[in-house]
């Protein structure tokens, strides 16, 4: 198993800004995670998101130290640095830019870490993340979902050698998480990519990763091949419920959500029937 990421001795605590309270999340964690599809599973507050972002550099560690392919996350002081190593996307990512959508990815892709740059790369992603439509228009103008398949997009036109990704399709219809997931595996593959992700949905976790990192309360990660790992009892001790109740708890979470897009979508078009401009052409979460 060749190891993409190397946990080694590592211990992390959030400080809480506003009254200084400090909650321990990791305390010398020692950990491998291999060269392949990894997803990350289990309850929140957990510590998923916080090995993402280690995992990434996006933050370093308070002991240990975290490598990746060998480098210490620490070395890697600018986002190009970074980039060359791994690409780290997250949920709710903003980013306002004076540039097309359609110019920046050619920029991306121009200026990525690919040792080969395959012509047809850029036309190929449009057309997977349906970005046609927004090709014309900045990063601020288009809709969450919009903006997070453009994310999507730029994180391959990097090339890094590892993609750490938390909760990367959480603005996406259905059908388009599937074929994003479909594509993201088919180019780690093809590519020789490390692929490192979270999701809300189990059964995409299950469907879409080689290995599994469950997420416990009261002990560390357990790391595992996800056809083995992955079953009805240690999903039901990690979230501590049901299996059947947190199906119905996943099928609520979705329920929400797109009712909260369908809102959204009725308040964008009654600003734009007063002459408002809204966040795209429908609305400011519409996917």
């Amino acid at each position: 198993m060749e190891t993409g990421i190397r946990f080694e001795g590592v211990s992390y605590r959030w400080v809480d800004e506003d009254d200084g309270s400090v909650t321990p999340v990791f305390d010398g964690l020692d950990l491998e995670l291999p060269r392949g599809i990894v997803s990350l599973v289990g309850q929140n507050g957990t510590g998923k998101s916080t090995l993402l972002a280690l995992a990434a550099g996006s933050i370093v560690p308070d002991a240990g130290r975290v490598l990746v392919r060998g480098v210490d996350t620490r070395e890697l002081r600018d986002e190009p640095a970074r980039q060359r190593l791994v690409s780290f996307i997250f949920q709710n990512m903003e980013f306002d830019t004076d540039e097309p959508i359609g110019a920046l990815l050619e920029a991306v892709h121009a200026a990525g870490f690919h040792a080969v740059k395959r012509p047809g790369f850029v036309a190929e992603l449009v057309v997977t993340f349906e970005l046609a439509p927004v090709l014309a228009r900045r990063t601020q103008e288009v809709s969450k979902g919009e903006l997070q398949r453009t994310i999507l997009a730029f994180s391959l036109l990097y090339g890094s050698p590892l993609l750490v990704m938390d909760e990367p399709i959480f603005a996406l219809e259905d059908r388009q998480k599937e074929r994003a997931m479909e594509y993201l595996c088919s180019y780690a593959r093809r590519e020789g990519v490390g692929l490192y992700f979270s999701l809300h949905e189990l059964d995409l976790s299950r469907r879409f990763s080689d290995h599994l990192l469950l997420f416990s309360r009261n002990a560390p990660p357990r790391l595992g091949p996800t056809a083995e790992l992955f079953t009805r009892e240690t999903i039901e001790q990690a979230y501590e419920v049901p299996y059947d109740l947190l199906k119905k708890r996943e099928a609520l979470y979705r329920k929400v959500l797109t009712g909260a897009l369908a809102m959204h979508r009725r308040e964008a078009a009654g600003r734009d029937d007063d002459g408002s401009a809204g966040a795209g052409p429908d609305g400011p979460l519409t996917s």
